[in-house]
């Protein structure tokens, strides 16, 4: 009968203690739960950069500092777990770096080894050879023509090979001493090389110093002195019995330049590469190379640079850059 009625209506009186009872208890196992679920996260995520991470960084640091301590050996290297990421990678590029480094290292100790037996048997094959140099001198004094035929070349190879010995001792030396620079005037010093320079009996070989009197560079004397020698001398060497060499300076920018040219044949393309290496960048049959690895070395200790400009079939240019 009141179901239809317009105006009925229904109260219910119920007590809400219960209901926010188990509110907050829902409430208190929701947030149990979810910091259950937090701490199991944060502990798997934790586990898993350690796992991945952490440790193979530990580990390649690790490796890393072993090798330093000792580079030689064998049982520190590295052995990489097969993992193809990027801890893979660089557990390979590691491990290649290491073998390449320790082989570089033997190598370095063989020829540091080599060196020091070479030096002694230079410098005592140069004594020899001196000895040597003096009696060939007595040959000449000879009047029998076929000595005077034989003296001159046997002269000349005694003259090379002690040469040799005595670039071969220099460059074998621990280090050059430091450049002890000063000001001085260039043309003389040039005119000091050339006339030490000695020229083959039938040479034609023109020289020109195009340095003015009053030109200036600061740098040690004595070092500069071997190192025009050693590139005029070359120039020399590459002309064999005419041409020309030519010496010019310049000042620009707070520098010195200095340009040592020759019309020659230029160096071979196979010797290019190689150019300022001890023992491999000889141009000439017989050759050592150590001439310009000694020039360079001198003008780096001066904070300079030495390059070649140009080098055809028209002659070859050296520049060499120095700081005033």
């Amino acid at each position: 009968m009141f179901e239809n009625a317009p105006n009925s209506s229904l109260e219910m009186v119920i007590d809400e203690t219960p209901l926010v009872s188990a509110m907050l208890e829902y409430s208190w196992n929701i947030f149990l739960l979810s910091l259950v679920i937090s701490v199991l996260a944060a502990l798997l995520v934790f586990l898993s950069l350690h796992w991945l991470l952490v440790r193979p960084m530990g580990r390649l640091s690790a490796n890393m500092i072993a090798f330093r301590k000792s580079p030689e050996d064998i049982s520190v290297g590295i052995k990489p777990s097969g993992r193809q990421d990027e801890i893979g990678v660089a557990e390979r590029e590691l491990e290649i770096m290491q073998t390449r480094l320790r082989f570089a290292l033997k190598q370095k100790e063989h020829l540091a080894a080599l060196g020091v037996a070479v030096s002694k048997i230079s410098h005592d094959l140069r004594n020899i050879l001196s000895t040597s140099h003096i009696v060939s001198d007595g040959l000449a004094q000879v009047d029998d023509p076929r000595v005077q035929k034989v003296v001159p070349r046997l002269v000349a190879s005694i003259n090379r090979a002690i040469d040799l010995c005595t670039e071969t001792l220099k460059y074998g030396k621990a280090g050059e001493r430091e450049p002890e620079r000063e000001i001085f005037f260039l043309s003389p010093l040039i005119q000091e090389v050339w006339t030490a320079i000695e020229l083959p009996a039938e040479a034609e070989i023109a020289f020109e110093n195009l340095v003015t009197d009053d030109f200036t560079i600061f740098a040690d004397r004595e070092q500069f002195y071997r190192v025009l020698l050693n590139l005029c001398r070359n120039a020399v060497e590459a002309l064999k019995v005419d041409g020309i060499v030519l010496l010019s300076a310049k000042k620009e920018g707070g520098r010195s330049f200095l340009t040592i040219s020759d019309n020659g044949p230029g160096i071979p393309v196979r010797a290019q590469e190689h150019m300022f290496e001890p023992f491999t960048g000889s141009v000439r049959s017989g050759g050592t190379g150590l001439g310009l690895s000694i020039a360079k070395e001198l003008v780096v200790a001066h904070g300079g640079v030495i390059h070649v400009e140009k080098t055809d079939e028209t002659g070859t240019t050296f520049i060499i850059r120095l700081p005033d």
